[in-house]
């Protein structure tokens, strides 16, 4: 599992945001917090998301699309995230490492835009390309 800081931009049907992410391996979906999820204009698919943080905690979502999401250089239209809230000690941690507290950036995402993550350097690569067995 690896991590990395990232500019982003994501837009919705009402609005856009952007600042600097945290990136996780580990997450599939990239998570936005309910709030955010409001001033976007997030679209909701009705499906549910139930994500396992690495505490074994389980926290309930809603599958949602926004209409671009930018990281670094390179946009991706129609990205589905999964809209939770994000708790306080989340959030906490998530402001320590100076990145935004309401989103983080999935695998899913890192994929689709062709990226990858240098988990010496903590840092955003080209992606060699997708493993499938």
């Amino acid at each position: 599992m690896g991590f990395a800081k990232a500019k982003f931009r994501v837009v919705g049907d009402s609005d856009a945001f952007e600042g600097v992410a945290l990136v996780d391996s580990g997450a599939w979906y990239t998570v936005i917090d309910e709030g955010l999820a409001r001033q976007l204009g997030v679209k909701y698919t009705g499906l549910s998301v139930t994500l396992t943080l690495f505490s074994g905690h389980r926290i309930a979502c809603r599958e949602g699309i926004i209409n671009s999401v930018t990281l670094e250089e390179k946009t991706a239209p129609s990205e589905l995230v999964a809209v939770c809230s994000i708790n306080e000690s989340i959030k906490g941690l998530l402001k320590k490492q100076e990145v935004e507290d309401r989103l983080v950036i999935g695998v899913h995402t890192l994929e689709r835009l062709g990226y990858a993550i240098d988990v010496v350097a903590h840092k955003l690569i080209e992606s060699p390309g997708i493993l499938m067995i």
